[in-house]
């Protein structure tokens, strides 16, 4: 998603998404929690080790929600998870854990009608993620089978998790 710039929102700049608003300093203080204890988590550490600049990574986090809650665009970003996210390792295993750290960081910084609105959100986009995942991988086997010749394909070039 490609996004116009515009003025940074102050911190207590809000937006309302089904009835229930969240600020945006509400957005970057889950999303700085969160990916706070990514850094330290045994099993997310490891497809996360990519991440190099972690101010920058919350930084563009905390806009990805907040034009996916409805707030205006402020900076110039293009989001492509599905890549990201297969080359990272991303399956199952993973998702679960990072949906049940997520949840209990929204549980634990928002209130329950803005955590609801918010897990549920994660949950769909989990979802859909995996499924799109998995059709890039059947993709990139057929595309890696086609070039190798027709021998059987090595998805192993990924990182350690397989999808």
């Amino acid at each position: 998603m490609t996004s116009k710039k515009t003025a940074h929102p102050h911190e207590t700049d809000a937006l309302t998404l089904n009835g229930v608003e969240f600020t945006h300093r509400d957005i970057h203080t889950v999303v700085d929690l969160f990916y706070s204890r990514v850094q330290t988590d045994p099993l997310l550490s490891v497809p996360f080790m990519s991440v190099h600049d972690w101010p920058d990574h919350v930084k563009r986090l905390t806009h990805f929600w907040w034009i996916r809650f409805g707030g205006t665009p402020y900076m110039m970003s293009q989001y492509n998870p599905v890549e990201k996210h297969f080359f990272a390792g991303f399956n199952s295993e993973l998702l679960a854990h990072w949906l049940k750290l997520f949840h209990a960081t929204l549980k634990e910084k928002l209130s329950e009608d803005q955590y609801e609105i918010w897990a549920l959100a994660t949950l769909r986009m989990g979802h859909a993620l995996a499924a799109k995942n998995e059709m890039y991988k059947q993709e990139y086997e057929r595309a890696t089978e086609a070039r190798s010749g027709g021998e059987s394909s090595d998805t192993n070039s990924r990182k350690s998790y397989n999808c």
